[in-house]
């Protein structure tokens, strides 16, 4: 039980640090370059999508601090953590938590090679420059991806009901997402972006044309 927590309360950790990165590179960003980068989407499917991303996010920040100050014994159904206190369900949390970390540092990694065209949101309007070295080379969406895997190691450490809505939804989102800005960026970089699609899987390294 003790070892599940000390899971929860890592995981817990990573996504604070996680949102709480993007909500910083937001601000400093938007002092930059005069505005937010699209943080509320200029275009209404964005805007209207944010409805149900935001308190998915939000959700999905606060279970596991929830799970892990919350007793077992008294836990609603919705936030009780299948096989939590066995042996596989201690190992998978545990396993989760470092995946987590590794998704997190990777994800430092693809911010800084973004710089300043790094945006959470479509603008129609705006022009950036199409990065396509670095981890974008093997993967179209490398952030995404590893937000998938943050979601994923999410759901390992904290297998509640509530969670796998939450990973469902945000992983959808995602999926989602990642076709809108890549019909933005056909518009936006023509031939060079579609050349850059036949050659670079979306979230999966090696394989065009997810």
């Amino acid at each position: 039980m003790i070892a599940h927590r000390v899971a929860e309360l890592v995981l817990a950790i990573e996504i604070a640090i996680y949102w709480g990165t993007v909500l910083v590179k937001s601000y400093r960003l938007s002092r930059k370059i005069g505005r937010y980068p699209n943080v509320i989407p200029r275009e209404k499917t964005g805007r209207r999508l944010r409805l149900l991303w935001a308190p998915t996010v939000l959700v999905w920040c606060a279970l596991p601090w929830i799970t892990a100050f919350w007793p077992a014994h008294q836990r609603p159904m919705v936030i009780e953590c299948l096989g939590e206190g066995r042996v596989i369900g201690d190992i998978a949390a545990f396993a989760g938590a470092g995946f987590g970390l590794l998704a997190l540092w990777a994800t430092f990694i693809c911010w800084r090679k973004m710089g300043r065209s790094w945006r959470i949101g479509i603008d129609p309007n705006e022009k950036t420059q199409l990065i396509i070295t670095g981890p974008y080379r093997m993967v179209r969406h490398p952030i995404y991806a590893l937000s998938i895997l943050l979601m994923i190691c999410s759901v390992a450490v904290v297998p509640s009901p509530l969670m796998i809505l939450v990973a469902v939804i945000h992983i959808s989102m995602l999926q989602l997402e990642a076709r809108r800005e890549e019909h933005y960026l056909i518009s936006l970089h023509g031939a060079d972006y579609q050349t850059y699609m036949r050659s670079v899987g979306r979230f999966i390294p090696w394989r065009p044309n997810q």
